[in-house]
């Protein structure tokens, strides 16, 4: 799945250890995943409380 943007080099030794790093593509996708961290931080509570009040309303039709 992550192929192509993330790299993974492993390490023989004892205890042998995995490094990963993303690639330049990978690179590409930090502003779209920045963006969408800063709209969750900007409308997160907006988020929640359209939540709550969707399974409240579902709550209330089940009764």
């Amino acid at each position: 799945m992550l192929k192509g943007w993330v790299d993974r080099q492993a390490h023989p030794g004892a205890p042998p250890r995995v490094e990963y790093r993303l690639t330049t593509l990978g690179r590409t996708l930090l502003a779209p995943i920045d963006a969408v961290g800063a709209w969750a931080f900007e409308y997160g509570e907006e988020v929640m409380a359209a939540q709550e009040a969707a399974c409240a309303t579902t709550k209330s039709l089940a009764e």
